[in-house]
């Protein structure tokens, strides 16, 4: 029994270590894809579109993972076994004469423990239909953290938790990263580290 505890220890140690190295525990904590999923409906401009009744497909390692299909804005699935899911619109910004759109939804995952994860889509008008083509996820189990758009400068601030290794309720600092709007897309620019002060 001892030799299996050890096995689990060693094993938890080495994932915590990997996970680290993935997201870059020096680095900012993000991750940005390029999924390109179609809605089938049509509007004439994305100011037209009720993103607080859509269905958010979140895209994780190329491929459609959960789906919140929101209704005024937020969405919730309990389960008294295994917790559930909460996920709520934060930021929905209309770009370039609604040709483009910026959201941001805190996804909030409940198990044994619970764990928030923020992603920020960018939507285009293709043929009519909106189309999310850049995704850029983050963590966001600490306070703070979120994302806001500055319409003057066109950048996109976003809060999130940094990736270095805490306890999942004890985070010790936050990245501050900024993204320019290029006309088509998100662009990282720059960022910086925050410490959270002690509890």
């Amino acid at each position: 029994m001892n030799k299996l505890r050890v096995r689990l220890v060693v094993i938890c140690c080495v994932f915590v270590g990997v996970a680290s190295t993935a997201f870059g525990e020096t680095g900012p904590n993000y991750e940005i894809s390029y999924p390109k999923h179609q809605y089938a409906i049509t509007v004439s401009s994305l100011r037209d579109l009720d993103f607080q009744n859509i269905a958010v497909v979140w895209y994780r390692n190329g491929r459609r993972d959960p789906t919140a299909h929101l209704e005024n804005g937020s969405f919730a699935q309990r389960d008294e076994t295994a917790g559930g899911e909460y996920v709520t619109l934060d930021l929905v910004q209309v770009l370039d004469g609604g040709q483009y759109a910026v959201i941001d939804v805190s996804w909030r995952s409940c198990g044994g423990s619970c764990s928030e994860s923020g992603l920020v889509q960018v939507f285009e008008l293709q043929s009519g239909h909106p189309t999310v083509v850049e995704q850029i996820s983050y963590g966001r189990h600490a306070p703070g953290c979120g994302a806001s758009f500055d319409e003057a400068s066109r950048i996109l601030i976003v809060t999130g938790r940094s990736s270095e290794p805490s306890p999942n309720c004890g985070p010790k600092s936050l990245d501050v990263m900024s993204f320019q709007w290029d006309g088509k897309q998100l662009v990282f620019k720059t960022s910086r580290r925050d410490a959270l002060p002690n509890p």
